[in-house]
């Protein structure tokens, strides 16, 4: 069994795996991360769920020069969500990195804030393909000394029209680099990719259609009609650490999280119609437990990473196997188990028989949770508020200042707060909800390290 000191990389990057309880790299990783340090280009196949971020990642970071304050490193992804979650898992691995800069660029984010962050480049940068075309276009960044280019989910990248901005972004690289793509798929327009971008690639391949042996999938057998009343009794059943339930249409995901929210259920939908502030709030909401369940489109099977995320439920079924596989892969990350719920009608059950990747462990029958006792009835867990803080990483604030404010100011008790994300403008953190409206009222009457700031209750 391999491990990742095996591999060859920097003692920081191997401090911080050991930090994140990673000790055995992935078949991606363990393929891909000695091609990537010998230099040469990769072309990897390679599902959601295989650990593939890591695959390209570790090798960059342990090339990077944090001693030039310069783009060295280009990370080009197709959606924002990707580009915040790629962002904060590298992050993750370089924290032991002295001097190492890592930003984020991606539509929806102010582009002054992002032109004056250039002032001092980061040695790596994460970017949708539209904001950077539009940094080049405007000559606000420097790319001459990129030595790594990385595509990710290249599919999706050429499935979203982005064609003509990826031919831009490799033609103001330097021609001397080292290119990587990945992709879930390869149909002929990446094959074509590949061939203009990589040089002598090395193919690499994860174990096609594959979920980690931890996912448990359970087939739960429903009429056409009544899937709504079968999940709500599934939910019911379920401990409340988060679910993910997927619909094949925003207005399915809008009706029935409305219809779940009727039930008594922190519930919130999250698709491409909605505005991207929004989508961001209700991911925030998600992450730390304000929002435990979560009515998505495939939207979110890509760029979901939700470390505690344990139960994938299908409401609908989507168009193919592989889109299944890619919802389902959200859970069971990082060597964590996780269970897949699929909702069968009798078309459906044939659907899943002549999906031949996909295996499915147990079936139940609609009335296997109308008399079982559940979890959540038995342990109640803290229903969560959360509050928006006008200030964040630019303003000096840390979590532990945010604590200690909670603490002092509104008199809670450590074990009394959740989640807390400090954004460069603004923070949020998880407070008990029937507390929320007083610890609102006390913070805006203290200070946060010395200063006052807007506290709201996120509604």
């Amino acid at each position: 069994m391999a491990s990742f000191s095996n591999l060859k990389l920097a003692p920081a990057l191997l401090q911080s795996l050991q930090d994140l309880n990673y000790h055995t790299p992935t078949p991606i990783q363990e393929s891909t991360i000695p091609l990537l340090l010998r230099g040469q280009d990769v072309a990897g196949q390679a599902e959601t769920g295989s650990g593939k971020t890591a695959a390209y990642g570790l090798p960059l970071l342990h090339t990077v020069d944090q001693q030039l304050q310069q783009v060295q490193a280009l990370v080009v992804v197709p959606t924002r969500e990707l580009a915040v979650q790629v962002r904060q898992e590298l992050k993750q691995y370089g924290k032991r990195i002295t001097g190492l800069k890592i930003s984020a660029f991606y539509g929806g984010h102010a582009f002054s804030q992002e032109r004056a962050s250039l002032a001092h480049p980061p040695q790596v940068l994460v970017a949708t393909p539209g904001r950077l075309t539009d940094h080049i276009n405007r000559q606000t960044i420097d790319l001459s000394h990129v030595q790594q280019l990385v595509l990710d989910e290249a599919d999706k990248l050429l499935e979203m029209g982005f064609e003509e901005e990826l031919d831009q972004v490799i033609a103001s690289l330097p021609g001397k680099r080292q290119t990587v793509l990945f992709s879930a798929t390869m149909p002929d327009d990446v094959k074509e990719l590949i061939s203009n971008s990589l040089k002598h690639p090395q193919f690499i391949k994860a174990t096609a259609h594959a979920l980690p042996d931890q996912v448990k999938l359970v087939g739960i057998k429903v009429p056409h009609t009544g899937k709504k009343e079968v999940l709500i009794k599934l939910l019911r059943h379920l401990p409340p650490a988060g679910a993910v339930v997927f619909t094949n249409t925003r207005a399915a995901a809008d009706e029935l999280s409305t219809g779940l929210q009727a039930a008594g259920m922190a519930a919130k939908s999250l698709h491409g119609g909605m505005e991207q502030q929004d989508r961001d709030k209700t991911m925030t909401l998600f992450r730390n437990g304000t929002t435990q369940v979560l009515v998505a489109t495939d939207l979110a099977a890509r760029g979901l990473d939700i470390a505690a995320l344990q139960h994938i439920i299908h409401y609908e079924l989507p168009i193919d196997a592989a889109a299944y596989l890619h919802r389902s892969g959200r859970t069971g990350r990082a060597g964590k188990s996780g269970t897949v719920y699929t909702l069968a009608s009798p078309r459906d059950e044939q659907q899943l028989r002549d999906w031949e990747q996909v295996r499915m462990d147990e079936w139940l029958k609609a009335d296997a949770f109308t008399n079982a006792a559940a979890p959540a009835a038995t342990a109640p867990a803290t229903a969560f508020a959360t509050l928006h803080i006008s200030g964040g990483r630019r303003d000096k604030l840390s979590p532990r200042d945010i604590v200690g404010a909670l603490i002092a100011e509104a008199g809670l008790q450590a074990a009394q707060i959740g989640k807390i994300e400090v954004q460069d403008r603004i923070s949020f953190v998880a407070v008990p909800a029937h507390l929320s409206q007083d610890i609102v009222d006390k913070l805006r009457e203290g200070k946060i390290k010395g200063r006052r700031y807007k506290i709201n209750l996120v509604k």
